[in-house]
């Protein structure tokens, strides 16, 4: 894995490989990790879509795929990187998009570089055939590239799951959210993790499971109680000195935070 990313990729995308910032901080689901890996391995249906609500951590999951081929746990992956694309870089001058896109999945293709696109519905932003999902489709039918893509459940079905002979060469991985006691242990090591200066209490990260939920009801979990864990943090800093750091975060901490938090949305609406 050492040594440059071929141009394209280099240019329209980062290499995941190494990026272990951010990714130990989340209880890792091994299983589905395991089931992306022996897809991706397979000499037929080789490709991959992680399917679930947004904020569930599809893309974390990737990372932390990425992470776990560079350490060696997928023996069959090794030496393959994992290369996610940026869209709106690729979609910068639409008349040379297309073609663009294709010399950049004929170079992933020679360098067996696993492909990553998040949100992939906007693969078919474009209606008619000129759309990246119908550049996309002659690399995916002819096995020749391995790809990961992220996207919800409706989403999916609505924008590539239509095509039949796409939706058969993409096996499906669906994430869901945390329960309750998964999603507290998620919590309590980012806090360790990310804060390991400030005492963050059980009754805190409990009470900021709860606010979350009603802070932002419309979004899933873990992603909506880490943001507001991260607020917490910062409201009870917000005073202090750069090189100084909150001592402890209480669940009263952790109510004044969501009450600021929700005001903010209040004078949004």
């Amino acid at each position: 894995m050492k040594g440059k990313l071929p141009p394209l990729c280099a240019k329209y995308g980062r290499e995941l490989n190494g990026q272990t910032s951010g990714v130990d901080q989340i209880l890792e689901d091994y299983a589905a990790l395991d089931r992306i890996a022996v897809a991706l391995a397979s000499e037929e249906q080789n490709n991959v879509v992680l399917t679930g609500p947004a904020g569930c951590g599809k893309t974390t999951t990737v990372r932390k795929l990425a992470a776990l081929i560079e350490e060696g746990r997928y023996r069959r992956l090794a030496g393959r990187r994992v290369v996610e694309l940026n869209i709106d870089l690729i979609n910068q001058d639409r008349k040379k998009r297309d073609l663009r896109f294709k010399h950049i999945l004929d170079e992933a293709e020679y360098y067996n570089i696993i492909i990553y696109v998040d949100e992939a519905h906007r693969l078919s932003e474009n209606s008619g055939p000129s759309n990246l999902l119908n550049t996309l489709k002659p690399y995916i039918t002819s096995g020749g590239l391995s790809m990961l893509i992220s996207t919800t459940s409706e989403e999916f079905r609505l924008y590539i799951a239509r095509d039949r002979a796409m939706e058969r060469r993409f096996q499906s991985v669906e994430l869901k959210e945390p329960d309750h006691g998964r999603l507290l242990e998620i919590l309590e090591r980012v806090a360790r993790v990310r804060y390991p200066r400030t005492d963050i209490t059980k009754e805190a990260i409990a009470e900021t499971a709860r606010l979350a939920a009603l802070c932002a009801p419309e979004r899933s979990e873990p992603a909506r109680s880490l943001e507001l864990l991260h607020y917490e943090v910062s409201a009870a800093q917000i005073n202090l000195p750069p090189e100084e750091y909150a001592e402890k975060i209480t669940e009263e901490d952790a109510r004044r935070a969501a009450t600021l938090k929700m005001d903010g949305y209040r004078e949004r609406d």
